[in-house]
């Protein structure tokens, strides 16, 4: 059974709003509230609530006012909770990157207090409506009900504490950069044991392929891999990505290529590309390279004039390096063994290191151009991966190529004295992993300043 894809792009929207688990959290509350209630006064509860009287509650107007406290009490927390994530939002939108923003909301920790807080208050309150006067002039008190809700409520006070503690580490850039890292480097090393697991020497020629054009204009961000996968099985057919994942696609471009001639089959090129995910959020989990995109973000933010902040940059260049060198073990083909035992039945086009380069040091290049400190470390970051990339000959090709124009960047802007003298030594150590390029670099650099 295939689910349609406005389904399916509801549900992904639900799961990623900031409200999909304290809903649940508030569900799995009012539920629990009903069953107290249901079992309240049954004879072996009352047994009980005979055993632990000492704690429990006895007068009514007592229950009311425990009840009526922990509700408002709550209600507080949770709206000075919901303002410090308005807040640090905020604040990681103007300070960091609009793009880690997504990940901000969808931090389940945080959703997880947030819903604990509303069931609480749930709870309080159907407590509180249920204590009522009996026809023998005796009044019901749901004593274990209200002794829940003021463990409840103790809890709450404790998770709060940890609420103020995760937001304010939330905002602080290393803390975030820390988790795009780890993120990003788990999602290049899925990706490489997939590829080592099941090796592919020899790929199709894609080009005699036939094309069938997108019918949908938008982001793609992904596919329903198995969802796909389980078609091309059932057909005996073959596809291939020709775009990169997260490439904005128009109605009509030749967006997949596939092995047979199905352009009379309607209904199958509708089942295909209903497969396929387009939405604006970018998420680490849907592809290694929204990691890198993000990361690159932060050290551009982070030479902005208002915040100023070249460490950061520093920091930032650091860890794309260490991905980057990642990135050298991924073929720039992907591919799905799913449903299929003799070969790949999906191909997809991987973002390749060319383009990696291009996408996520260009924007810093631009920023930090006349930043001699930071130049110097982009020039230490190429120099680490060209350290790693020596049996990889397009890598280094690509990698020598953007040196060039990082060089003749510093030659424009970068004229002090010390400065080029620092930039000549790192050109040098370049020179000392290859030496050919690296003395072409070093008269490139030298000649300018004649």
């Amino acid at each position: 059974m295939f689910v349609p894809r406005k389904v399916a792009n509801s549900y992904r929207e639900m799961i990623n709003s900031i409200g999909f688990y304290p809903s649940l959290l508030s569900v799995a509350f009012l539920v629990f509230a009903i069953i107290t209630m249901s079992v309240e006064y049954l004879a072996p509860v009352e047994q009980l609530k005979s055993f632990i009287s000492v704690i429990l509650v006895d007068s009514a107007e007592n229950a009311r006012t425990i009840l009526s406290t922990l509700a408002g009490s709550i209600i507080s927390l949770t709206v000075f909770s919901f303002s410090m994530v308005m807040v640090v939002l905020n604040s990681a939108s103007a300070s960091l990157s609009p793009r880690v923003v997504p990940g901000l909301i969808t931090r389940k920790s945080h959703q997880m207090v947030l819903g604990f807080y509303l069931g609480s208050i749930i709870y309080s309150i159907i407590m509180l409506i249920n204590i009522n006067k009996l026809d023998g002039g005796n009044t019901a008190i749901p004593s274990i009900g209200v002794l829940f809700a003021l463990v409840f409520g103790l809890i709450s006070l404790g998770l709060f504490v940890f609420f103020i503690h995760s937001i304010s580490r939330a905002i602080q850039v290393d803390n975030v950069l820390n988790g795009l890292f780890s993120q990003t480097k788990r999602e290049i090393k899925a990706i490489i044991q997939r590829q080592q697991d099941n090796p592919v020497e020899n790929f199709p020629d894609f080009e005699q392929w036939q094309s069938i054009s997108s019918k949908t204009e938008g982001y793609y961000k992904g596919v329903h891999t198995d969802k796909l996968c389980a078609i091309l099985a059932e057909e005996n057919i073959k596809v291939y990505i020709s775009v990169n994942q997260g490439y904005f696609t128009v109605k009509g471009y030749p967006f997949l290529k596939c092995n047979k001639d199905i352009s009379n089959n309607e209904a199958l090129i509708n089942k295909i590309l209903d497969c396929f995910i387009f939405y604006i959020e970018e998420y680490i989990s849907d592809h290694y390279r929204y990691g890198l995109t993000q990361i690159s973000e932060i050290a551009v933010k982070a030479m902005s004039p208002g915040i100023n902040d070249p460490g950061t940059a520093v920091k930032s260049i650091d860890m794309l390096s260490i991905l980057l060198i990642q990135r050298l073990s991924i073929n720039d083909i992907n591919y799905s063994f799913k449903h299929s035992e003799s070969g790949p039945l999906l191909y997809s086009h991987e973002t390749s290191f060319d383009e990696l380069l291009h996408d996520n040091f260009t924007p810093l290049r631009n920023y930090a151009k006349g930043d001699a400190y930071v130049m110097t470390n982009v020039l230490e970051a190429f120099k680490n991966i060209l350290f790693v990339a020596h049996q990889y000959t397009d890598a280094r090709n690509s990698l020598f190529n953007y040196l060039n124009a990082i060089v003749d960047d510093i030659n424009e802007h970068v004229t002090n004295a010390y400065d080029r003298r620092e930039i000549t030594n790192m050109l040098n150590a370049i020179t000392r992993i290859s030496e050919e390029q690296g003395k072409e670099l070093v008269a490139r650099f030298e000649h300018h300043q004649k």
